[in-house]
């Protein structure tokens, strides 16, 4: 064979960085640990260890093979009647052990000694940990390649994707300034725990259209913002969650009444005008599918004019 210029190999070697690793029809994929898979058989037995991988696996359509699951998993509907194993803090090894799976899907927040306990079995384990909408996106199609089911996991991403520029196109002209501040808490709580710059949740207000207002916290953290910050950023739009049964007339009614009792909240730009947006908690904290409507919702929200 004739020999390849220098210029040649590294046209060449680039070109092989670009294609997924695979070798007789088996993919590799890394997860957040780093730790790398070689993707072969399709796993029929498969455990979630927190709500957002349960709802990436039925996404995807793996949900047939999925054997066990948090306490917490409770969407799709079917994931109420699998196995529980526990929950984030409290998982029980012997319970994912005796279903006898062929993939753990873990989170970072899961212990680490459970994760490396179950690689030490001869378990495979891979850590999802998405803190964007870019990374939600990534870990679809992770788990697409995962659970030999990629080209559905494409075309979910690509449906994804046509949704966010659907937003995006939009509130494209928007200026700074239109686009309203916005808090992410409750009067109903003592602490109000809120998300920094670079998570999931200040990416959605991003992606609808706001801002928010908590941009001085550290990147890809949530922390307590206590009432003289809320108040000294006065924020143009209060954003909430509704918890699974509440009906939202009544809650967002509720909400107002007590914002209005309390000192300091009553003077609040979104209390004097009313502007208080309620989404299902599980769209908006999760890192899975329902985000996307998180983000068509609020954007509906704080700009009603272009939607």
């Amino acid at each position: 064979m004739r020999d390849f210029s220098s210029f040649s190999r590294s046209i060449l070697l680039f070109c092989l960085l670009l294609i997924p690793q695979a070798v007789s029809g088996q993919t590799s994929v890394t997860d957040v640990t780093g730790t790398t898979f070689t993707v072969g058989s399709t796993p029929q037995r498969i455990v979630s260890l927190i709500p957002s991988n349960t709802e990436l696996l039925f996404a995807v359509g793996a949900g047939s093979s999925v054997v066990g699951v948090t306490n917490y998993c409770d969407y799709p509907p079917e994931a109420r009647k699998i196995e529980k194993v526990g929950d984030l803090t409290a998982m029980s090894l012997e319970k994912v052990v005796a279903l006898d799976p062929e993939l753990v899907l873990a989170t970072k927040g899961n212990s680490k000694e459970l994760v490396f306990s179950l690689r030490a079995l001869g378990v495979r384990v891979f850590v999802l940990d998405p803190q964007t909408i870019e990374e939600v996106l990534d870990a679809i199609g992770k788990v697409g390649a995962l659970t030999g089911r990629s080209e559905a996991s494409r075309a979910l991403v690509d449906s994804y994707r046509q949704r966010l520029a659907h937003v995006a196109d939009r509130i494209d002209e928007l200026t700074e300034s239109e686009r309203p501040t916005v808090f992410v808490g409750s009067p109903f709580r003592d602490e109000n725990w809120t998300p920094g710059p670079e998570t999931y949740t200040s990416a959605v207000i991003r992606r609808a259209g706001g801002r928010n207002i908590a941009d001085d916290l550290a990147p890809r953290t949530w922390a307590v913002y206590n009432l003289e910050n809320i108040v000294s950023k006065d924020p143009q739009v209060l954003l909430s969650t509704l918890g699974v049964g509440q009906d939202p007339s009544e809650t967002r009614t509720r909400f107002l009444e007590r914002a209005k009792s309390l000192e300091g909240w009553r003077d609040l730009d979104a209390i004097r005008n009313e502007r208080v947006v309620l989404i299902p908690e599980n769209w908006l904290l999760r890192p899975a599918p329902r985000l996307f409507q998180a983000i068509e919702t609020l954007a509906s929200a704080l700009h009603p004019n272009l939607f």
